[in-house]
Parts: structure tokens; C-alpha cells; sequence
């Protein structure tokens, strides 16, 4: 029988032994809130993951009573994952390895593991590198129109859609695709949306360098003024498919990305559109709609509907204050959640829930993997037709006025 080298460190005996306040301890990592949700801690994500966008104050769930503290992050395009391990290769000072440590590093985080259960504290360590200052440390958080930015090359992206591609016929295959898995994202409508496709070649203009090859959407102010713009990867399915099939080595492919610096959590995607009086004709009798994404948004404004995106899975506690104040002054108080109808949606849609209510709004729930009889089951708002939504529409409890008349009718 082969003899374990007497440097052999059993991290399957350590994790169990070790919280997840310890290891952040060890890391002299400052945690956000914590808020306890069934047998998860949610928080805001507080990981060296590389992100370069806020997330929601729930965006990061960690099972803290399992013995290899089991997490994921569900902020937006994200979806990264693991145990113990993982969060340790992602809050330990250096260069990380996305989550999945080997060689070196991960000998390195298991000798931490050992430390750690043997009551090392972390004024005993080695000086390390300090930890950059997370975003909810900020006092004050402002999203400035990129009109009014003081870097000249933000300022220059205003018309950033000008150069956007519209047409699927003039698009490589990966971005005509993705259109026309979407019919309703029609030339006429992306020009509308101020969103579409941005080539990688733009000629001598070297404006949007990130989001160049990416499926572009703007984020407005209430006023209308854009604050920045974000891109989706039309290749993110097919790069993730040869991810998971290479092992998962290297850097998880991005599916989404925002500029650095913006943030996120202080914006809805479609907030513009509440900046005057609403038509009654376009709020549903359940109020303020409120889904995911961008194409969410759209497709419902198609087919007659005002909403909201969070463009996450996970609303922040100041979305939730700014969609209950909405919901008060244009639906009766009501929300009616519309997050995508599967197993992340609705722990979504459960976090979501929890923040409305405290913020006063009367929420109420448009479906789920087993309403209806399952019907919606693992489906995106933007894939509804007309005879769905409307279907779905007559279900909705009425966000009845003082006269007691539903305010959509």
C-alpha cells in the first residue's frame, strides 16, 4: 500500500472543522451582512473574483452549516462556484485560479486550512498585500451620465449605437443567431432599444473596446440620459461548452460584462420609461413588472407591457426601494415578480420578495416551475407570445384603486 508523504495535508478532515467567518478572518477579509435564507447565508459577494461590477446584497449563497461550506454566486452572469476551497483560493491575496486552485496554490490554501484549525490568528500571519476596498464600503454611490463624465473617452461613447449592426444578415453567425432566436429584437426595435450588435472591426474608431463582438444594451437614468453601456457574449454558450468539457481550467468565459466602476445595484434597466405619467394601458393589473434581463424588458414592452429589469437574479436593497416607490406612485403598491422560471429564479424571486415587502410594496408572484401545471417551466419572460402573456396577464391579482377598479383596465 502506498504511504501518503508525510506533507500530505487531508483537507476533506479540515474544511468541516473551519467556518466561513474563520477563513475570511485568516484572509483579514471584511464580510458584508450576512442574512440567513433556509439553510444558506446570503450576502453581497465579497470575493477577488475579478468582478468589475457591484452585486446584489444577496448575490452570494453559502451553505455555512455544510461541512465543505458548499456556495455559488448568483449575481448576473456569474454563476461561479465550489467549497471551502474555492472561497479560500478567492479571498487569499495573490494571483487566484478562478475558484479551482492546483499545484502550488492549492498546497499553499491547504497549509492556511491547517493554520487555521490550529487557532492561527490572522495578526500571526505574514503581512500581506491589502485587500482593495469593496464597493459597500463607499459612502456615497452615484452613476454619472456619461455625457457629464470627466474622462473624454467616456464621454465620447454617448452615441456608441451608431455603430451598432441591427441586421442578423450583416452579422457573424454567432451574433445572427442570437437575434434570431429572438424575432422581436427587430432592426426597428433595436434602433428604438438603442441596443444591438458591435463589431469587432469598427475601423479606425477605437470607441467600446470591451464590448466590441458583443450584443450591446445602454442603461438610462430616469431622465433618459444613458449612464453606461453593457454587453452580452453571443459566443458565452458555446465558449462554456468547451469550458466544462477541458475540465473547467482557466478563467470561467464572461457572459455578461459592465463597464468598471458602474454600479449596478443603484439602476433598473427600462427606469426611463416611469419618468413621466404612465398609460394605464401599459401597467398590468398587477402593477409594476419586474424580470431579469434587458430582453425581458423588451419583449414585454412589445406586447403592450411596461417592466423593469434588474439585469440580475438577486435585487439590492436600494432597486427594491426605488421599484416599491414606483409600484406605490403607478401600480397600487403592487410588484408582481417576474424573474425567469427556473431553480435560480426562484430562490430570486424568494430573496426579491423578502426586500419588497420590507420596503413596503405588496408583492405577488406571476409564476413558478409548477403554476400552471408547469406550462412556464425553465422559461424567460422574453420567450412569451402574445396568447401567453395574455394568459398569463388574466391570472393577476387586480392592483385595485380607491374605487376599487384594477389601474391597468
Amino acid at each position: 500500500m502506498k504511504r501518503r508523504s508525510s506533507g500530505f495535508v487531508n483537507v476533506d478532515e479540515l474544511m468541516p472543522q473551519i467556518s466561513v467567518e474563520q477563513a475570511a478572518a485568516f484572509y483579514g477579509v471584511a464580510l458584508p451582512e450576512l442574512h440567513r435564507v433556509g439553510d444558506e447565508m446570503r450576502c453581497r459577494c465579497f470575493l477577488l473574483c475579478g468582478r468589475d461590477h457591484e452585486t446584489g446584497d444577496r448575490a452570494l449563497a453559502i451553505k455555512a452549516d455544510h461541512p465543505a461550506k458548499q456556495w455559488k454566486c448568483h449575481s448576473y452572469g456569474c454563476d461561479k462556484g465550489g467549497n471551502l476551497i474555492s472561497l479560500c483560493d478567492l479571498m487569499k491575496p495573490g494571483e487566484n485560479m478562478g475558484g479551482r486552485p492546483r499545484g502550488e496554490r492549492f498546497k499553499a490554501i491547504a497549509e492556511d486550512l491547517k493554520a487555521m484549525v490550529g487557532g492561527v490568528a490572522a495578526t500571526e500571519r505574514p503581512s500581506q498585500a491589502p485587500q482593495p476596498k469593496l464597493e459597500d464600503e463607499t459612502p456615497e454611490k452615484v452613476n454619472v451620465p456619461l455625457a457629464e463624465s470627466e474622462n473624454e473617452r467616456a464621454r465620447a461613447l454617448v452615441d456608441l449605437d451608431a455603430k451598432f449592426v441591427v441586421d442578423p444578415a450583416e452579422m457573424p453567425p454567432a451574433a445572427a443567431s442570437y437575434f434570431r432566436h429572438r424575432p422581436f429584437l427587430t432592426p426597428e426595435v433595436c434602433r428604438k432599444w438603442r441596443m444591438g450588435y458591435l463589431p469587432r472591426d469598427t475601423g479606425g474608431d477605437k470607441r467600446g473596446g470591451t464590448m466590441r463582438g458583443k450584443i450591446v444594451y445602454p442603461i438610462h437614468n430616469d431622465q433618459g440620459e444613458i449612464l453606461t453601456w453593457f454587453g452580452r457574449d453571443p459566443e458565452f454558450e458555446s465558449k462554456h461548452q468547451k469550458w466544462l468539457a477541458g475540465g473547467k481550467q482557466g478563467k470561467e468565459p464572461d457572459k455578461v460584462r459592465f463597464v468598471k466602476g458602474f454600479h449596478r445595484s443603484l439602476e433598473l434597466f427600462g427606469q426611463e420609461a416611469f419618468a413621466e405619467e404612465v398609460p394605464p394601458e401599459k401597467l398590468s393589473c398587477g402593477g409594476i413588472v419586474l424580470v431579469e434581463g434587458p430582453n425581458d424588458v423588451i419583449r414585454l414592452s412589445e406586447l403592450g407591457q411596461l417592466s423593469l429589469g434588474l439585469c440580475s437574479n438577486t435585487i439590492s436593497r436600494h432597486q427594491a426601494a426605488k421599484v416599491a416607490g414606483l409600484a406605490e406612485k403607478f401600480g397600487g403598491g403592487w410588484v408582481t415578480l417576474m424573474l425567469d422560471c427556473d431553480v435560480e429564479g426562484e430562490k430570486g424571486a424568494k430573496q426579491a420578495l423578502w426586500e419588497l415587502a420590507e420596503c413596503g410594496a405588496r408583492v405577488q408572484l406571476v409564476w413558478s416551475r409548477s403554476m400552471h401545471g408547469g406550462a412556464y417551466r425553465d422559461r424567460q419572460p422574453e420567450s412569451l407570445s402574445p396568447e401567453e402573456w395574455e394568459a398569463i396577464r388574466a391570472t393577476l391579482r387586480p392592483a385595485a384603486d380607491s374605487d376599487g377598479a384594477c389601474s391597468g383596465e
